[in-house]
């Protein structure tokens, strides 16, 4: 299934975490577009994949080689280019060179390095894979249990939205064990999947009549715009905590839902090549961005906004050839895998 307007989202996503951070990090009018507001594009690809996840994949019957093609398809498109990244940044970090150290995620050493790839933890903006990874597997077994247990799947989300919204949402282990860093980063995430994966169960089984729908819907976007805490604080004084405000799900659903139910196909500012082209190699502009970012500013090149157009040249212009040579050259040939018939 094509919803072509997916791309663009996953692109407005990357392109909110990426100017977020350059903002943050060169001050760009006085940081308004940064000071958390990064982790507003990271719901929105966690709606996102949910979503996806769920018209993909809930109606089909979770046989045993259904599930076969469902991990090899997830770790195709997650995890070889974030093990590249990680060993990279492990890599670099040894070679000596400040600049070139300090341009790299920070993976210091062995343990830092094994909790990375065992997808326990992630530094700076990697946290995000390890909850990805862990709602995959969070999915397939409600996937598993959905013709064993209709009602797994309904009962599920009503428990997380439930506790979500009563505000005793738990954060999760912050202490190393064994000198292992240690984190459940899909905690922080679950409620924003859980969204997405009801949105999507509810597109697969009510489209609104066209009299709903209208172009003027993509003006929905403005909420995510709205929802910037530099910009909510000045317009109301409002501070609040990004990931455990149940109210922020709710706006960020709303929005998503509004895009992808209300806006009719054709529209020009949901579905073109750019929004294409960028929604492919989002993964790559998000893993990428930040050692970009660092090793600009280490050598003043981030600075204003001419800064800021360079800094998403280089990012698109990298993560185009990386998309091209590495991300989906590997994903296309664990997928074929998932064509074969399993042994015996």
């Amino acid at each position: 299934m094509q919803i072509r307007r997916l791309n663009t989202l996953r692109a407005i996503a990357a392109l909110i975490v990426l100017v977020g951070h350059y903002s943050n990090r060169a001050q760009l009018w006085d940081a308004v577009l940064s000071t958390r507001a990064p982790q507003l594009g990271v719901m929105l690809f966690f709606l996102l994949s949910a979503f996806l996840m769920s018209v993909l994949y809930i109606d089909r019957a979770p046989t045993a080689q259904a599930m076969r093609g469902y991990g090899l398809a997830r770790f195709g498109r997650v995890v070889p280019l974030y093990v590249a990244v990680v060993l990279a940044s492990y890599a670099l970090g040894k070679v000596g060179i400040p600049w070139i150290a300090e341009s790299v995620y920070d993976i210091p050493d062995a343990k830092s390095l094994t909790s990375h790839l065992a997808f326990m933890y992630g530094v700076q903006v990697l946290w995000t894979i390890p909850a990805e990874i862990h709602f995959y597997v969070v999915f397939a077994v409600l996937w598993w249990l959905r013709p064993r247990l209709r009602w797994a799947i309904p009962l599920s989300c009503a428990a997380v939205l439930a506790v979500y919204a009563s505000g005793h949402w738990p954060l999760g282990p912050k202490q190393p064990v064994m000198g292992f860093p240690v984190d459940l980063p899909v905690l922080r995430g679950l409620p924003y999947f859980v969204a997405g994966m009801a949105i999507g169960m509810l597109y697969l089984r009510w489209q609104p009549p066209a009299r709903w729908r209208h172009h003027g819907f993509v003006a929905a976007l403005g909420l995510v715009l709205l929802l910037y805490p530099a910009i909510l604080e000045r317009l109301t004084g409002w501070t609040y905590v990004m990931w455990f405000n149940p109210m922020i799900l709710v706006v960020m659903s709303l929005a998503f839902f509004c895009l992808v139910f209300l806006v009719p196909d054709g529209n020009p500012l949901l579905e073109h090549r750019v929004g294409d082209h960028l929604g492919n190699i989002s993964y790559s502009l998000y893993l990428l961005h930040f050692p970009i970012l660092l090793a600009m500013e280490k050598v003043g090149l981030a600075k204003g906004a001419g800064g800021l157009l360079l800094f998403l040249a280089i990012t698109i212009s990298a993560s185009s050839l990386t998309y091209r040579f590495f991300e989906f050259p590997m994903r296309t040939r664990i997928r074929t895998f998932a064509q074969r018939p399993p042994p015996g």
